[in-house]
């Protein structure tokens, strides 16, 4: 979380404000590791291994590691991924009719309504059977156990605004199901929020951001072209990573943008109203609309590479570009109710950034557990 009142920043031009907002939507997850923890440098479960090839076969001493397995094949960690050897936004959605999600928004009591869509009237249910598949390896489904176990005796932070928490709600409906009720609770907060478990802390902290000093009203602050302004706010955030975070007791992550689809015409519905009414995805090979920015992301890209602590980048914008059908749409609430029949017929009203749960930020935390 970027502090407020570090600088005096310039001016920033009122539209670009939401893409600057960025900068809090496209923030880390932290994962604070306890020193009591020494079980973990001997445990076979967190090696790190390459992502394997598609259709390769198992190696004679993948055999015998499955054996040893046999009764806890959940720690199996031969799909280990490695963004070295695996692109994942290289790839496409495939429509897999078996696939279930882990959760509904009926089963997980922690989802807002704002995004739960099939509460919210949503009676087509294609989007929750879309498999994302990279071309050239395999990535793994998410498994809660063990997430769990790589999680075990630890902290996980989700820092960021209404995005960020979709991605935060998403992760704690994917492990809670295996958690019996009475080693489980949820406590909620306007900023803060934290959900507990008997052997780990899954917290999402404050989604508001406030930048230079306001305090003199317009002299604060100057107009800035928003690469600029992105620039001066990530070096910001890096700073604070790079005084604050040791390296040796918590790795972060930074999730890349969350695309906005609010102009069908990038898609090429031209009679269309932003989302409304989408089913399927954009099956147009890297597909790429006016709702991320690839100048934002190389300045991401070099301010990261420029940080003294490791930073491990998830990279959810190629594949969450496809995904027009996925948003909360006209399936949401608005000022804490929920939209009207009559609303919902209007597409103005289609939340075309938010995202339905379950659905495409579980997808992110698949990435995110296989890199961690």
């Amino acid at each position: 979380m970027i502090p407020s009142g570090i600088m005096k920043l310039p001016r920033v031009k009122l539209p670009q404000l939401i893409i600057i907002t960025t900068i809090c939507v496209i923030l880390f997850i932290v994962v604070l590791y306890s020193e009591s923890l020494s079980f973990l440098s001997s445990s076979s479960i967190l090696k790190f291994k390459t992502c394997p090839r598609k259709h390769n076969k198992l190696k004679s001493n993948d055999r015998k590691e499955e054996e040893v397995h046999v009764n806890a094949s959940w720690i199996d960690d031969r799909f280990d991924f490695d963004p070295e050897e695996c692109n994942v936004s290289n790839g496409k959605w495939v429509f897999n009719h078996s696939i279930k999600p882990l959760y509904s928004d009926t089963s997980c009591p922690y989802i807002d309504r704002q995004y739960s869509c099939v509460k919210n009237g949503r009676e087509d249910f294609d989007y929750l059977h879309w498999e994302w598949q990279p071309e050239d390896c395999t990535l793994p489904p998410f498994n809660p156990k063990l997430a769990l176990t790589k999680i075990q005796g630890k902290r996980v932070l989700f820092v960021g605004d209404s995005l960020q928490r979709n991605q935060w709600e998403s992760f704690v409906c994917l492990v809670q199901g295996i958690i019996p009720e009475k080693k489980k609770s949820m406590k909620r907060g306007r900023i803060h929020s934290v959900f507990k478990a008997k052997h780990f802390i899954i917290n999402q902290k404050g989604k508001n951001c406030r930048w230079g000093s306001f305090a003199n009203g317009e002299e604060g602050y100057e107009e800035l072209d928003t690469p600029i302004a992105y620039k001066l706010g990530l070096r910001t955030w890096a700073n604070w990573v790079d005084s604050t975070i040791n390296p040796n007791k918590t790795r972060v992550f930074f999730t890349t943008m969350s695309p906005a689809h609010t102009k069908s015409a990038d898609w090429g519905n031209i009679d269309g109203v932003k989302c409304f009414n989408e089913t399927k995805p954009v099956r147009k090979k890297n597909h790429w609309g006016s709702g991320s920015n690839k100048g934002m992301m190389s300045v991401v890209a070099k301010v990261v590479k420029t940080m003294k602590v490791p930073v491990s980048i998830i990279n959810i914008t190629q594949i969450s570009e496809y995904r027009i059908d996925a948003h909360s749409s006209v399936y949401t609430e608005t000022g804490g109710k929920m939209l009207s029949k009559e609303e919902r017929a209007n597409p103005q009203n289609a939340d075309c950034i938010h995202w339905c749960l379950p659905g495409v930020p579980d997808n992110w935390n698949q990435i995110f557990l296989a890199m961690l």
